[in-house]
């Protein structure tokens, strides 16, 4: 398995995808959509051009986390969140908290 990671922003077809191999309610996505299209960095993960994952650094008033993931359930516990984790790290963040849903 070769992930590759992007800095570029997914198209909303492409995150609504990954939402809904989530279980996700995809009510409200075209809002989650746009806070990762506001974020000052978001990184997307791919298999074989396939979003798996998408992360990004959370605003300085957003209380809680330092960044937000989101990841296909067949990817976890295979080491890409935390690649993305080192990834958004390198923004100066410390933690970062990977969720399943949104």
């Amino acid at each position: 398995m070769k992930i590759a990671l992007d800095n570029v922003l997914p198209g909303l077809p492409e995150y609504q995808e990954l939402l809904s191999s989530i279980d996700a309610d995809g009510a409200d996505a075209g809002q989650q959509y746009e806070a990762y299209r506001n974020s000052r960095y978001v990184l997307a993960a791919y298999d074989q051009g396939r979003l798996v994952g998408i992360g990004r650094v959370a605003d300085e008033g957003e209380a809680g986390q330092a960044c937000h993931i989101t990841l296909h359930q067949n990817y976890r516990g295979r080491d890409v969140d935390l690649y993305m984790r080192k990834l958004l790290s390198v923004n100066r963040i410390e933690s970062c908290s990977c969720r399943v849903g949104v």
